[in-house]
C-alpha cells in the first residue's frame, strides 16, 4: 500500500473555506459594514430578508494567491464567512485550482481582521472542503488507506466509500475545553458535460478529474459557558486551522 503523500499542503486543492461564529445571547446586531471593513470595497450583491433577519453580502475576493467568491451571511444567532474558490467550468482541471495552503492563509488574514470588529461570540468553527487529485480512481483508492493509520482499511476494488469521524481534542490554553475535529473522507470523480439536442443525451468532455475529497468541520465545543475571550479569538481560530492542516497532512489521527 502506498504511503499517504503527507506533509505537503500544496498538493491539496481548495473547494471552499468557511468560518462560522455563533453569537452570545448578549450580542445584538443592528447596522454593520463588515464587508467594506474586511475587504476594502463594497459588495457586488447585497440582499436582506427583514422577516427572518437574514442579510447577505457577496462579491469577488482576490489577492496574489487566491481568487473566489466571498460571502458574508448574517443571521440573528450566527455569522458565516464563506470563500468559494473559482473554478473554470470550460477547462476544469483540478491541478490548476489554488492550493489549500495558499487559500487558507489568505482566509485566515481576512478573519483576523473581522475578529477585531466582531460582536461577542459563544462558539467559532472553521470548515474546509479540500481535494487531493489523482490520475484515476484506482490510484486514489490505493492511497486512501494511508490516511487511516488507526484503522487499517482494505479498499481494493472499493467503490462509493465514505468515512466520517469526530476526534475531539483539548484546547491548548483552556483546560477541559474541547475542539471537535470532524472529518469526512470520500473519493470523487468530476466531469464537465454539455447537453445536446438529441433527447437527454449528454456529451462528457475531457478532462476527467479524480480526487480524494476531505470535508472538515473544526469547532469549539459547547463545554465552555459564557463568551469566548475576544482578545484570544485570533489565536483560537488559528488552532482550529492548524487542526485542519494536521488532518489534511496526516489523516485520521488522535
Amino acid at each position: 500500500m502506498p504511503e499517504a503523500p503527507s506533509f505537503d499542503l500544496t498538493k491539496w486543492k481548495t473547494e471552499s473555506l468557511r468560518m462560522t461564529a455563533f453569537l452570545s445571547p448578549s450580542s445584538q446586531i443592528t447596522e454593520q459594514n463588515w464587508w467594506e471593513e474586511i475587504s476594502g470595497s463594497p459588495p457586488e450583491v447585497r440582499s436582506s430578508q427583514p422577516r427572518t433577519g437574514v442579510k447577505q453580502d457577496e462579491g469577488l475576493f482576490q489577492d496574489e494567491n487566491t481568487r473566489g467568491k466571498l460571502i458574508l451571511a448574517v443571521q440573528p444567532s450566527r455569522i458565516d464567512w464563506l470563500l468559494a474558490i473559482d473554478f473554470d467550468p470550460t477547462s476544469f482541471n483540478l491541478q490548476s485550482v489554488v492550493s489549500f495552503s495558499e487559500s487558507v492563509n489568505s482566509f485566515t488574514q481576512l478573519m483576523n481582521r473581522w475578529f477585531n470588529v466582531s460582536p461577542n461570540l459563544q462558539r467559532i468553527a472553521f470548515a474546509a472542503n479540500t481535494l487531493l487529485p489523482f490520475e484515476d480512481v484506482k490510484q486514489a483508492y490505493e492511497y486512501l488507506p494511508g490516511y487511516f493509520p488507526l484503522n487499517q482499511l482494505d479498499l481494493k476494488n472499493a467503490q462509493d466509500f465514505i468515512y466520517r469521524i469526530n476526534r475531539p481534542r483539548n484546547f491548548d490554553d483552556i483546560s477541559d475545553f474541547k475542539i471537535n475535529r470532524l472529518s469526512t473522507w470520500s473519493v470523487m470523480t468530476f466531469t464537465t458535460f454539455k447537453l445536446t439536442n438529441v433527447g437527454s443525451y449528454t456529451n462528457y468532455l475531457p478532462p476527467f478529474n479524480v480526487a480524494i475529497r476531505l470535508e472538515m468541520d473544526i469547532n469549539t465545543s459547547t463545554d465552555l459557558s459564557g463568551e469566548l475571550p475576544k482578545d484570544k479569538l485570533p489565536k483560537m481560530f488559528a488552532q482550529l486551522v492548524e487542526c485542519a492542516k494536521e488532518i489534511t497532512l496526516q489523516g485520521d489521527i488522535l
